[in-house]
């Protein structure tokens, strides 16, 4: 008679999802590190005589958008490290240290500092391209991560017990909120910076971790992507923009490039006294006297400075 064969006293071991580690490997430097590179621009630039000024500003990270147009491209992740105003700082680190550490410690250091970097070029390029300004501060960063965690929070066990229904609840509130006091000129904030960091967070989890539906995922994300880069490099919307192209084209001696700018900058900003001005410097140096003189005096009437005496055609030249 044979021995019937003993059974396991438990079924075997069949593979799970992706978890959350349940003890900590290592520390989440990439987010302490931030934090404190936030902390420390935060008192630098706040111990500055002026720091509301454009000097300040791009000595701790911010340059204007001009400067950015003309190759200050770092601007776009130095900016994300700059908050202003302390509630500013304390809102945005304190959500680092609660969804930051987590997501770090579910996808690793370098994966992390790969999605804030590209979070940071995403939200201050499409802020670039909205607001003619990068903006400053980690607002748009802290929303990607919001964003990636909110898309996996049914996979992970560890994001829902961070992105609750109170937590989501209040990003969307806020959201809200600042998008309703900016179109009501209450006050201003980083929408732009806000919205494409949500986005490209949910995104990025959505196509590279889910794999859902990436057909139709993949192209918005290049879209989201190219949205944010493109205006780094062209942005013929924007006045600033113009300025910039215009004044690159004098510069060189192209004066009817320079002219052409100036012309489509004029007819967003038909009040850009300067614009007028500089239009007429190229008119003069070119030789046609009767445009040259129309601009001028066009220039004259919207903004009296422009009569003073001893300003000669070419040599005072306008800029932004």
């Amino acid at each position: 008679m044979q021995t019937p064969p003993v059974l396991e006293s438990r079924p075997p071991d069949l593979p799970t999802r992706p978890a959350l580690p349940s003890t900590k490997p290592t520390r989440p430097w990439v987010t302490y590190a931030v934090i404190a590179v936030c902390a420390f621009v935060f008192l630098g630039l706040n111990m500055e005589s002026n720091p509301d000024t454009w000097e300040a500003l791009e000595k701790w990270g911010v340059c204007s958008p001009d400067k950015v147009w003309k190759g200050a491209y770092w601007s776009l992740i130095s900016s994300v490290a700059v908050h202003r105003a302390i509630w500013h700082l304390a809102f945005n680190m304190y959500w680092l240290a609660v969804l930051g550490t987590r997501l770090e410690y579910a996808i690793g250091s370098i994966w992390y500092l790969v999605l804030l970097l590209a979070a940071a070029v995403v939200s201050s390029g499409c802020e670039l391209a909205v607001a003619d300004t990068t903006g400053h501060g980690a607002s748009g960063v802290v929303y990607a991560i919001f964003g990636f965690m909110l898309v996996l929070r049914d996979r992970f066990p560890g994001f829902r017990e961070v992105v609750s229904r109170q937590t989501i609840q209040l990003f969307i509130a806020w959201l809200v909120i600042c998008m309703a006091t900016t179109y009501m000129n209450v006050w201003q904030v980083g929408n732009a910076a806000h919205l494409s960091g949500l986005l490209f967070g949910s995104a990025i989890a959505a196509v590279f971790v889910l794999k859902y539906k990436r057909a139709l995922l993949v192209p918005a994300l290049i879209t989201l992507v190219l949205v944010s880069v493109v205006p780094v490099f062209w942005c013929p919307w924007s006045t600033t923009w113009l300025g910039v192209q215009a004044t690159r084209a004098y510069v060189a001696g192209n004066n009817e490039q320079a002219i052409d700018y100036y012309g489509r900058l004029i007819s967003k900003a038909p009040n850009a006294a300067w614009a007028y001005y500089n239009r007429g410097c190229s008119y003069y140096e070119l030789g046609e006297d009767e445009k040259a003189k129309a601009d001028f005096s066009q220039a004259a009437k919207i903004d009296p400075k422009y009569t003073l005496p001893g300003r000669k055609p070419g040599n005072n030249k306008e800029s932004q």
